[in-house]
């Protein structure tokens, strides 16, 4: 019993104890926020509003000096208010001091924040015109790879990944074939299928990938390694080059296993032509919890049909409000010498449904028109106007090759030529583009002086000539081409475009240039046709 209760005393006497602490503890934290309430207080007053706190405290405690003699009370209480003053002072001047430190040190994390991200958009540029290169010796044409980034990042967004992450990705992923550079040519581009042994050789792409990758300073070049190893890997283990299964794939190489199917099914191959959209869906969804993780593939499957619904039916009922932000968008783009900003743009444009016609009509052609108007004003200058011209000569250029693939012009024979001394030729680049996609035989000449005009006539034979001028000085220099012509080959027909076009056209009144560039074919074909044969140069 005793022991008993001198347990309960020992049991309540740490109570106790416990309870003091506590309590103590209570009141230091009380004591603590109240300080730091009353600190906060002082640190939001302005120092001007500090300084008249610490003056008024001084000329009380001077006052309560001057008037307290001989007590001795008032006399401590002034020397106290003059203390209290002057350590409010230097903690006001303190904390301006610590204000200035910590806005410093913010703006030195700013700017170094800001220079990483220059960096890794400076890699993510390298890292895009590298993949690509690679893509250009393989596919038929050079938009494969903006599919598979574009549709990796949205796929890894759709099932709720960081944003960072989802951001490399996408620059990241179309680095996924890049061991193809060790693939001889024999094998990577036989129309025919692979016997064992050449499929082995391909199939180490994924390891050279993963060599040439490894081991870099890059966060996106680190991904793309990991995604060139892993992406042919498959969910039941069946894959190569390491047999990985499941969890084991990297999430990365997963997701990019289900995007680069798809486009491959959906893309012309030399070996066969594309599978429809629902054909490649059907196959796939064979292989789900086989070849893809059926979460990635379920989720993949959300993503296209809820992308090709919204943009089919945006494009049908409102062509003007998905064009124009888009033209708004690639403007901009160009104003500002920003490449990636415009090639995204006309990527998006296509995934939207908008075909390459109306890319050139809606998009292409009034940006460099805006581009003219505001040289024109002075609101850019010649270099901002070049490199705007090279981003769209670059665009034009990819989009050719996927205007082109898998066609083979026979038509007849057009020439295409650029006056002598215009600033550029991209309205007749789109014009020749558009030529070739119709089956015509188009061949662009640039800078064609009188002297030049016979030999290039008679080495291309054209059936059409088509002559362009961008700029209305030099409308002198297309009229001399056009009497020329006129001259030596009377029955060539004869078309004009451009803005010196319609100076010319108002000088000959038989030529109207053509206003349009969507009116070339249409024109073209009426010059070849019966009724247009009669007649060397016509209105279009």
């Amino acid at each position: 019993m005793a022991s008993a209760t001198w347990e309960n005393a020992s049991l309540d006497n740490g109570y106790v104890a416990v309870e003091e602490r506590l309590a103590g503890r209570v009141r230091g934290r009380s004591a603590r926020n109240a300080y730091e309430r009353i600190a906060r207080a002082w640190r939001r007053l302005r120092t001007g509003s500090r300084l008249l706190v610490c003056a008024a405290i001084a000329l009380a405690g001077a006052g309560a000096l001057a008037l307290g003699a001989p007590s001795a009370l008032p006399i401590a209480l002034g020397a106290l208010a003059l203390i209290l003053a002057g350590a409010l002072t230097g903690v006001s001047l303190g904390l301006d001091a610590r204000t200035r430190l910590e806005r410093e040190i913010d703006d030195r994390q700013h700017e170094l924040w800001h220079a990483l991200t220059e960096l890794e958009v400076a890699q993510a540029e390298t890292v895009r015109r590298l993949s690509m290169a690679v893509e250009f010796r393989d596919e038929d044409t050079g938009a494969h790879i903006e599919r598979i980034g574009r549709l990796s990042a949205q796929l890894s967004e759709e099932i709720g990944l960081d944003p960072t992450f989802c951001n490399r990705l996408g620059y990241a992923a179309p680095l996924h074939d890049v061991g193809k550079v060790a693939i001889p040519d024999a094998i990577l581009l036989k129309p025919g299928p692979l016997t064992p042994s050449e499929r082995a050789i391909v199939e180490t792409h994924a390891e050279e990938g993963h060599r040439l990758l490894s081991r870099s300073s890059s966060s996106i070049l680190d991904l793309a390694a990991s995604i060139a190893l892993s992406h042919h890997e498959k969910w039941d283990g069946t894959g190569y080059p390491r047999g990985l299964a499941g969890e084991e794939i990297p999430i990365e190489g997963r997701i990019v296993a289900v995007t680069d199917v798809f486009d491959a099914l959906t893309s012309d191959r030399v070996y066969r032509t594309a599978y429809t959209k629902d054909e490649a869906i059907a196959m796939m969804k064979e292989q789900r919890g086989k070849h893809f993780d059926p979460i990635l593939l379920d989720g993949f499957m959300e993503l296209i049909g809820a992308t090709r619904s919204d943009a089919a039916v945006a494009m049908l009922c409102d062509p003007d409000g998905v064009v124009a932000p888009l033209l708004a968008d690639f403007t901009g783009a160009l104003e500002h010498g920003d490449a990636i900003g415009a090639e995204e743009t006309i990527a998006q444009a296509i995934e939207q449904g908008i075909v390459p016609a109306t890319l050139h009509r809606e998009l292409i052609a009034p940006a460099m028109r805006s581009l003219d108007l505001l040289r024109e004003t002075g609101d850019v200058d010649v270099e901002t106007e070049r490199r705007a011209t090279a981003i769209v000569r670059r665009i034009l250029a990819t989009v050719y090759r996927y205007m082109m693939t898998g066609l083979e012009p026979t038509r007849e024979r057009v020439l295409l030529a650029s006056v002598e001394g215009d600033a550029h030729s991209l309205g007749l680049q789109m014009a020749h583009d558009q030529l070739m996609a119709e089956g015509f035989r188009a061949t662009l000449v640039s800078d064609l002086s009188p002297e030049r005009l016979e030999d290039t006539i008679e080495s291309q034979a054209p059936e059409v000539f088509i002559i362009g001028g961008t700029s209305a000085l030099v409308a002198a220099g297309m009229g001399r081409l056009l009497d020329q012509i006129r001259e030596q080959y009377p029955k060539l027909p004869v078309l004009l475009g451009g803005a010196a076009a319609m100076r010319v056209a108002h000088e000959h009144p038989r030529v109207i240039a053509l206003e349009r560039i969507e009116l070339c074919v249409p024109a073209v074909e009426k010059l070849l046709s019966p009724a247009g044969a009669s007649s060397t140069l016509i209105r279009a």
